[in-house]
């Protein structure tokens, strides 16, 4: 460990010495393998006068903090059973930080609330293995993105079945839940509309490989209701790699708050009595729900940061009867590429070159042209025919 110390110390002295002998930044890095952070931080050092700048510092904190006061320790535990008792509400140490500041108290740092609920016993969070990243880089992400998802089949006392078609917006987490008795392409649609009228439209809907969001796989290139009103509005369709649901990872970890807050608020005689339950869930969820990849926002709140205006849909429309004529567009459609080499589209398979295996690929399929295009990354890989029925 010392010799490993003293080797630091030494690159540390070496970058300072090239500097001073008026090497540019860049060679210095390339020569030492080092970043630019790492040699503006001990430049800095350097620079500071101090004689043993070289020498690693104690990350150890300069002050040690006593215990949170107890009055304030027992504004937070206050805080969580009031919240508690609200149907709906979170109730952990960032729903607590917030809610304190609601009230005008300065509330210590998430973290040491954390600490304090651990220490009263009061956590309840379950160990989760989650999952582990296979080291394949996946370098698809859309801005302007919703995501939409079914949870179900779910049942009734009364052995009812119906399920959740839940969608939510990925830049402000504003979410909308329908309860549906079958899984037709007429509700999602419908349920897409409602959805779209009163928050407004996406440039990309994200959604596995249900079925009822592509079309058939008796006539998989004869795209169903779910693509065709897409297409009609403007709206790309995007489907994840197959059996990938994490992909979907905010609406996945909405499905999962959703259902268990909702099946445990009571018994439910109807569809009707479930609809009016998740409607609630979702007022109280955009309302006081917050994010902490949103700056600790709530949904309504970062609806109001938007650095653009969402676009309603039109009032008047209406999912057209019958046929929907296939406007022009794009599918996308990304797919993970192992040994076979085959790129999978609802029965159909196109063979890839080699280059593509163990990658993730985005075939474009371009509705006008009837053509399939295949990316790796942004590099053009193949092209593929498509014939699309109208």
């Amino acid at each position: 460990m010392k010799e490993k110390n003293q080797n630091k110390e030494q690159n540390r002295k070496k970058a300072i010495e090239l500097y001073n002998n008026n090497w540019k930044v860049s060679e210095i890095c390339s020569t030492l393998n080092c970043s630019r952070n790492w040699f503006y931080k001990w430049l800095k050092r350097y620079q500071s006068g101090s004689p043993h700048w070289y020498k690693e510092q104690s990350r150890a904190p300069k002050t040690v903090r006593k215990s949170t006061d107890n009055k304030l320790g027992q504004q937070i535990i206050q805080t969580r059973k009031e919240l508690l008792s609200k149907p709906y509400m979170q109730y952990g140490p960032q729903a607590i930080y917030y809610n304190l500041k609601m009230k005008n108290i300065e509330p210590p740092p998430v973290w040491t609330i954390a600490r304090i609920l651990k220490r009263n016993n009061l956590t309840n969070r379950e160990d989760s293995k989650g999952y582990v990243i296979k080291g394949k880089k996946y370098p698809y992400d859309y801005l302007l993105v919703q995501q939409m998802d079914f949870v179900g089949p779910r049942y009734l006392y009364s052995k009812l079945r119906f399920y959740f078609h839940n969608i939510i917006c990925a830049e402000t987490h504003f979410a909308q839940i329908s309860v549906l008795k079958n899984q037709t392409s007429i509700n999602v649609c419908n349920s897409l509309i409602k959805f779209w009228k009163s928050f407004g439209q996406p440039d990309y809907l994200q959604m596995d490989n249900d079925l009822s969001f592509w079309g058939s796989l008796n006539k998989p290139t004869a795209v169903g209701k779910v693509i065709r009103v897409c297409l009609l509005l403007g709206i790309t369709p995007v489907f994840i790699p197959v059996k990938e649901p994490w992909r979907n990872g905010i609406i996945e970890h909405f499905n999962n708050k959703m259902q268990q807050a909702i099946l445990n608020s009571g018994k439910f005689e109807n569809i009707d009595s479930i609809q009016k339950a998740a409607d609630n869930f979702c007022k109280v969820h955009n309302k006081y729900h917050r994010y902490s990849s949103q700056d600790g926002m709530t949904p309504e709140e970062a609806v109001e940061h938007l650095r653009f205006q969402m676009m309603p849909l039109d009032e008047n429309f209406t999912l057209p009867t019958g046929h929907i004529q296939l406007s022009e567009g794009e599918i996308h459609v990304i797919r993970f590429i192992r040994s076979n080499l085959k790129f999978s589209v609802f029965g159909l398979t196109f063979n890839l070159p080699e280059e593509t295996m163990y990658e993730y690929v985005l075939g474009i399929i371009i509705t006008h042209q009837h053509r399939l295009l295949i990316f790796k990354d942004k590099e053009f890989i193949t092209e593929f025919k498509f014939i699309l029925y109208d």
